[in-house]
């Protein structure tokens, strides 16, 4: 067979097409090569500045001494050396404090957007839709239980989506039905149309994590080739812990078993669909907890079922804290300091606002300590 072959092509030939398909494997390799340094190249610069700004209140070296100052105003001082601006006029006033808290991390993840190569901004821009989520969220919440203009005005920032201009009309809302028909020319509109909001968080909450999710899986897609593989890790992960939130929650306030199954997202990373529909079928939260043996969720059948709601949230997040901070040990020199500088960024808020109200109620510096989510 060869011979006939080698006869019928000639042993110059053969020879032109060994090199010539070896060429094209080792121009094929160094293509794949050449794309990775590219890579590499375009994320060193946003990458520096990830690290130097770094994430610096979910340390503990940094979270603890601060939890056992008796001294608010040091705490204050502390703060803005890491640069979040707090007024000191706003000092009077925590809900000022938390607000201007706020502010400045919304104004971090516009910065990393601009920061970020190309091939990664769509989940940054993505990311930033939460905070958009969360504003409408309180709008809605806060019109429903007919708060002021001005405890709306404290609660609703402008984000992207919900701009300067947007949020002064959703202040200005005198009912739901004005508020509904404010939000009808954002996209948001199929999301909240054609239901009644009041008293109905949950589905709400739902529906708006059900948006943000698919805005979260659009971005996945758009993330060039060379970044995929860890942000559809991420995002894998981050929508098995947001649907253990929603069957956690949804189990807790006794939401009907069809409706929460219906409430949902697609399978994540390791939970099924069938796992979590068992969960929502079993008849108390220990027997749902059973569930999650075999996943990285397993330890919280040792005392899941006794966690608070608060405790759950915080469990979780302190499973997403650990998956960027494995996403940051394995991709360091691309997508891993972005994904874990977002992820952080939230968490960071959330623990400024806890220690600032634990200081300012007077709370023992161990309990302050044990609320937080915070890092060797």
């Amino acid at each position: 067979m060869f011979e006939e072959l080698l006869s019928t092509i000639g042993l110059p030939n053969l020879v032109l097409i060994i090199v010539g398909l070896s060429l094209l494997v080792v121009v094929v390799l160094l293509m794949s090569y050449f794309r990775v340094l590219v890579s590499i190249a375009n994320f060193t610069y946003p990458n520096a500045k990830f690290r130097a700004h770094g994430n610096p209140f979910i340390k503990k070296e940094n979270l603890k001494p601060l939890s056992e100052s008796r001294n608010i105003n040091e705490v204050y001082s502390k703060i803005r050396e890491h640069n979040y601006d707090i007024p000191k006029e706003a000092t009077e006033d925590i809900n000022e404090v938390e607000k201007n808290l706020e502010m400045d991390t919304i104004d971090y993840i516009k910065k990393a957007y601009m920061a970020t190569p190309n091939e990664a901004k769509p989940l940054v821009n993505a990311w930033l839709a939460k905070y958009d989520v969360k504003m409408t969220k309180r709008a809605v919440k806060a019109v429903s239980r007919e708060k002021k203009k001005e405890e709306i005005d404290q609660k609703v920032l402008p984000v992207k989506m919900i701009d300067e201009s947007l949020k002064d009309e959703i202040i200005s809302a005198r009912n739901m039905q004005e508020l509904l028909g404010i939000l009808k020319n954002t996209d948001l509109d199929e999301v909240l149309a054609g239901k009644e909001w009041e008293d109905n968080f949950f589905e709400l909450d739902v529906a708006l994590d059900k948006y943000l999710y698919e805005k979260m899986r659009q971005s996945v897609m758009q993330v060039e080739a060379e970044e995929k593989s860890p942000v559809k890790y991420f995002f894998g992960k981050y929508t098995d812990i947001l649907n253990l939130k929603i069957v956690f929650r949804g189990i807790r306030e006794d939401i009907d078993e069809e409706i929460l199954k219906d409430s949902l997202l697609p399978p994540g990373r390791e939970l099924e669909k069938w796992k979590l529909e068992n969960m929502i079928d079993s008849t108390n939260l220990e027997e749902a907890m059973v569930e999650l043996e075999g996943t990285s969720y397993a330890d919280l059948r040792t005392e899941g079922a006794s966690m608070s709601g608060f405790e759950m949230e915080m469990y979780l997040d302190k499973k997403l804290l650990s998956t960027v901070s494995e996403i940051l040990s394995q991709n360091i020199l691309t997508v891993g300091p972005m994904i874990k500088y977002l992820v952080a960024k939230d968490l960071e808020l959330r623990n400024l606002k806890i220690l600032i109200r634990g200081l300012e109620e007077g709370m023992d510096s161990e309990k302050i300590s044990s609320m937080m989510i915070m890092e060797e």
